[in-house]
């Protein structure tokens, strides 16, 4: 360790002192610094969890009556349409009964060489009865169809994993259209928590992308004198001392979403049954935040009990992250990049965030 050596000073009388030095606070004072980044960090993050698990309790609460009183009314028009079924079937055979009742009692006043026609005649009266029935029950069955289809393309249920995935696709501005609030509360609900969530989660991705662009840059720098050191031989320990800043080239974070993306499409490859090109392709449009709403996390993903639905709502989210940073960092790189052409060409660049106004 070195030892601190004490100052002389002289005053404007020639006195002379004694100044002792301060004690170097150089490592407590990285220690602390990283230490408020840190938690910094942590919190904003754990902010915007809580922000997300706030949203899926309150839009559960404010939706999931309008889907009991829904599946009421379905229950209600089954249990309708199940009555004029059976009411029908009890006519039909009623009319038969008594149709077959007086058939046969004519058919008992007659010659036996004509029972064969009095078979036949029951036959046609059988047939014609299924015949009637099955198109009787076909057109109810159509029209609870068509009436359920009018009133919405109902599949997802608002349980609490699907109202936190709802939460993140509001907070993120995806919005792919599959899930959507049907009561006035929750309209009202909706656009209050996306202006908050919105600004909230803008911040958070603008502090960790600069965050995580730095750490990536860093790690980047080391790696990069590590193999041109040890496998290359290019630079010696003395030149790494001195090794100036290095941009982190543009195929760095595209490799790093490249990975991320395929990571996603085995995913919802096996949870949706989807190609590995559509999944792909519908976590490219959701990290971009374009979400076309042409693919989304269907049923196997939303009502399955193993919390699929959270799985994917923080896929989405750090997918969200991820792009964020990769576009960072190729806008660096392509800055970089424009630089070193003005400066070939002999332009010099105007930064106008030093113009007084």
């Amino acid at each position: 360790m070195h030892t601190s050596v004490p100052l002389l000073k002289f005053d404007n009388q020639g006195d002379v002192a004694i100044i002792q030095p301060k004690e170097n606070k150089s490592y407590w004072h990285c220690l602390c610094q990283f230490t408020r980044h840190l938690l910094h960090q942590i919190s904003l993050i754990g902010l915007v969890i809580v922000y997300l698990i706030c949203g899926g309790l309150l839009f559960t609460f404010i939706e999931s009556e309008y889907d009991l009183e829904k599946d009421a009314e379905r229950e209600k028009l089954i249990r309708e349409t199940y009555l004029h079924i059976r009411i029908l079937a009890i006519n039909l055979l009623n009319e038969q009964l008594n149709e077959n009742f007086e058939t046969a009692y004519q058919q008992w006043r007659w010659d036996k060489d004509k029972s064969s026609n009095y078979i036949y005649l029951n036959e046609q009266r059988v047939n014609m009865l299924d015949n009637q029935t099955a198109f009787e029950l076909e057109n109810l069955s159509m029209g609870l169809a068509l009436q359920q289809a009018a009133g919405e393309k109902f599949v997802y249920k608002w349980t609490y994993p699907t109202a936190i995935l709802y939460a993140a696709t509001l907070v993120t501005t995806i919005g792919y259209g599959n899930i959507s609030p049907k009561t006035i509360c929750g309209k009202f609900s909706t656009v209050i928590y996306a202006l908050m969530g919105v600004l909230l989660v803008v911040s958070w991705l603008e502090l960790v992308g600069e965050s995580l662009a730095v750490s990536v840059a860093h790690y980047y720098q080391r790696l990069n004198r590590f193999v041109r050191r040890y496998l290359k031989g290019k630079t010696k320990p003395l030149q790494d001392k001195i090794y100036q800043h290095e941009n982190v080239p543009f195929w760095v974070p595209v490799t790093l979403l490249i990975v991320y993306l395929l990571a996603g499409s085995l995913l919802f490859a096996a949870w949706e049954g989807w190609s590995y090109i559509d999944s792909a392709y519908f976590s490219f449009i959701t990290f971009t935040t374009i979400g076309f709403g042409d693919f989304v996390p269907g049923e196997t993903t939303i009502s399955h009990r193993s919390g699929r639905s959270l799985i994917c709502a923080f896929y989405l989210l750090f997918g969200v992250m991820l792009t964020a940073l990769s576009f960072k960092l190729i806008q660096e790189d392509i800055d970089r990049i424009k630089a070193k052409l003005l400066q070939r060409l002999g332009i010099k660049q105007i930064d106008f965030s030093t113009i007084k106004q």
